[in-house]
């Protein structure tokens, strides 16, 4: 059958499959707590995207991540008026162009229906593409462009037009965009052409027209990025990843900070970075610290870091699906479909897709482009920490290399010596991806009942979310935060002394907590401990010397201390006070009015001028600073009496 006779009837099978099976599991989907409350990731995407409606586009600094998906996520938003339900459906649309487009890359790359349909409906129904798909995260936009960009490719190498080779690199461009490990395609493209055979001119030729093709959707990144002060191709995340994924607690499935664990932020990775330089780093420089320490933590205990990577290389092929945002054993029973989707899984296409590799490079049933791409994107994985997300771009390929194993295994004749090799080949590879030697790494109870706590308690059921929480510390009593948001829990139902109870427990297992300090802060603040909410406010600062929150309240606790102060007339201690809330937070009006008020008190009244003109600016319809103001222009308004 020839490329214009493709067997379209199975095409609109898998798609129409593909959008049915993802359209049930959204529907499904739409009952369970994290519907419209995302988290971790898929919570960092959903607030990007519903900023830059907010903001604007391009209203971001430099790109700490790429941005097509956030972004596309927004379009959707815009379009549907925020809908998560929405956003769900559009990303099983392009679930069903990832299943469409396994199927065309299959029949492009091996002609043969029976493998094109069996690779299509391998990905329509592969249950962790379909989880995927639900989720608001980056692999739903990222691995139909991808596949996209291979199939354009493919098309190339045919025969097609040259638009088909423009479409290549555009597409790849698009991918990286969306998740930069994409480009390892590149290389691997331009090698494929440089080996053609031909003039030289033509073979040099086409890898530029491919370069600048990739590089054209890249280029309005970089610009925002160098606009921002640091001119970055597309994201900084790749040295503090790397360093996540290798260092001395690392343990290659999670990302482990040390000094923070998993529970980081990218400001407080950032503060880290700065104590160590000694100065503070533009986001380049972070991810280039972090790099560094990678590769001298790597060179300084190289046995370490070889154990590290095996672990990380068998756990890739490993049948387990390894979370990082969710538990995907705990949550998939959430519907009612995906444990029957979950029956096609990696304890079967693994094995298959390996001994699919092996038969292809030997037999050279797929392109060597194809075949190349499948180790390095997985060389690239394992450089940095393996996760059921990471792995889920390589699921198509994968599926069409099981399909090429199959159809070897089952055709006639039924027993031959190389059938033998293969058999016992299978068996081999199966007993590789599917025992795990290092435990079991697909219960995580704890993080699970945490994570539902923390739904319940957006949504406003303390007592549902304090169930939770207290199955999270069953599962694990030293699990972190979950004492702390008990405490936000008993706090939000007006349980004062239990809330402190519960900070206070979560500060005895971790005595870094900032949060545990602030909160506890907050408590003692509202109760009227002034001068201790105002030390605990300080110890949250001394821990994270740029947490808002705290730097935000420890002014306001200044404040109302000044204000006391003022009262009984100690006018000089209610100066310095007023003089620190101001460097907290110089941003409010009552602040500097009443700091104004002891500098006139104090005879200071160019001091107490430049204050008053200043909460003027911040507030121009603040009548008392206006009136006072004007009395200052006469000696006889330096000692207002403080309101």
């Amino acid at each position: 059958m020839t490329a214009d006779r493709r067997p379209f009837p199975d095409l609109l099978l898998v798609a129409g499959l593909a959008l049915l099976v993802r359209v049930i599991y959204v529907l499904q989907l739409a009952h369970t707590p994290f519907f419209d409350l995302p988290i971790v990731d898929a919570e960092y995407h959903d607030a990007w995207a519903r900023e830059i409606l907010r903001l604007g586009p391009g209203h971001e600094g430099v790109f700490f991540r790429a941005p097509l998906y956030p972004y596309f996520l927004a379009l959707v938003y815009h379009l549907f008026e925020g809908s998560y339900l929405a956003a769900r459906l559009a990303q099983a649309l392009l679930g069903a162009a990832t299943a469409s487009l396994t199927w065309l890359l299959a029949w492009e790359t091996t002609r043969r229906r029976g493998i094109a349909l069996a690779a299509g409906l391998g990905a329509a129904l592969y249950g962790m593409l379909v989880y995927f798909d639900g989720e608001l995260l980056v692999e739903t936009l990222f691995i139909p462009l991808l596949l996209a960009a291979a199939w354009a490719y493919a098309r190339r190498r045919n025969g097609g037009g040259l638009p088909w080779f423009l479409a290549a690199g555009l597409l790849l461009g698009l991918s990286a965009i969306t998740r930069p490990s994409s480009l390892v395609l590149l290389p691997v493209w331009i090698v494929d052409l440089l080996l053609q055979r031909g003039p030289l001119r033509r073979r040099l030729l086409y890898p530029a027209i491919l370069l600048a093709a990739a590089f054209l959707p890249i280029l309005p990144v970089t610009w925002h990025n160098a606009r921002q002060g640091d001119a970055v191709l597309i994201a900084t995340q790749g040295g503090l990843n790397f360093y996540l994924g290798n260092n001395p607690q690392a343990d290659g499935l999670h990302s482990i900070l040390p000094g923070l664990g998993t529970t980081w932020d990218v400001p407080a990775a950032s503060l880290a970075a700065y104590r160590a330089a000694g100065r503070d780093l533009t986001p380049s420089q972070v991810g280039a610290w972090y790099s560094r320490q990678a590769r001298l933590w790597m060179v300084d205990h190289p046995g370490d870091a070889a154990r590290l990577a095996l672990k990380k290389f068998c756990a890739f092929w490993n049948r387990l699906e390894i979370s990082n945002n969710r538990d995907l054993y705990f949550f998939m029973g959430e519907t009612a479909l995906l444990p029957w989707l979950r029956k096609l899984g990696f304890w079967l296409v693994g094995p298959l897709g390996l001994l699919g590799w092996f038969l292809a490079l030997r037999r050279r049933l797929l392109p060597g482009w194809l075949l190349a791409f499948i180790p390095l994107y997985l060389a690239g994985v394992v450089a940095f920490f393996v996760t059921a997300r990471f792995r889920a771009p390589l699921i198509p390929f994968l599926l069409i290399c099981a399909a090429l194993a199959a159809a070897h295994l089952l055709r006639r004749p039924r027993f031959s010596r190389g059938k033998a090799a293969a058999w016992a080949g299978l068996i081999i590879l199966a007993l590789f991806v599917n025992v795990n030697p290092w435990g079991p790494a697909s219960d995580n109870r704890a993080h699970s009942h945490f994570a539902l706590g923390n739904a319940y308690l957006k949504r406003g059921d303390a007592e549902a979310a304090v169930r939770e929480y207290r199955r999270a510390l069953e599962a694990d009593p030293r699990y972190p935060q979950a004492h702390l948001n008990l405490g936000v829990a008993a706090w939000n139902r007006g349980q004062a002394d239990e809330a402190v109870r519960q900070y206070e427990a979560e500060l005895a297992l971790d005595p870094r907590c900032a949060k545990a300090w602030n909160n506890l802060a907050a408590v003692r603040f509202m109760q009227g401990h002034m001068e201790e909410a105002a030390r605990l406010y300080r110890r949250a600062l001394e821990i994270e010397p740029h947490y808002a929150d705290a730097r935000l309240n420890l002014a306001e606790c200044l404040f109302r201390q000044g204000v006391q102060a003022a009262r009984s007339g100690q006018t000089v201690p209610a100066a310095d006070l007023l003089a620190e809330a101001l460097e907290w937070n110089g941003r409010q009006p009552q602040y500097h009015y009443n700091y104004a008020l002891i500098l006139g008190r104090l005879g200071e009244s160019g001091a107490a001028r430049r204050h008053l003109e200043m909460a003027l600016e911040l507030a121009p319809d603040l009548a008392a600073a206006r009136d006072l103001l004007a009395r200052l222009q006469d000696t006889s308004g330096a000692g207002q009496p403080l309101p």
